[in-house]
């Protein structure tokens, strides 16, 4: 499986799962096949929306991240200051 398909399999498999979690708004999965790596970013209603769900998120990702054999380089908090083009 390539990155492309593998970071479709993932999304695919964690969105539904993260519709779960109050406050959850969306998901994106960037790769860059040269240097073969891909970034994840959730993006949730509030800054209390995320922490509340941290540690099930990170339950699931440490799960998913051992049954595909990928390497997960840290989680970051992040604050959309310009959104333009995305549905609200």
């Amino acid at each position: 499986m390539d990155l492309a398909e593998t970071a479709r399999f993932v999304g695919e498999t964690m969105e539904p799962w993260m519709r779960d979690f109050e406050g959850y708004e969306g998901l994106l999965i960037l790769t860059d096949q040269a240097s073969g790596t891909a970034r994840m970013i959730t993006f949730w209603e509030s800054q209390r929306a995320a922490e509340q769900s941290r540690h099930g998120r990170l339950t699931m990702r440490d799960r998913l991240s051992e049954t595909i054999g990928v390497q997960v380089e840290g989680t970051e908090p992040f604050e959309v200051a310009f959104r333009d083009g995305l549905a609200s």
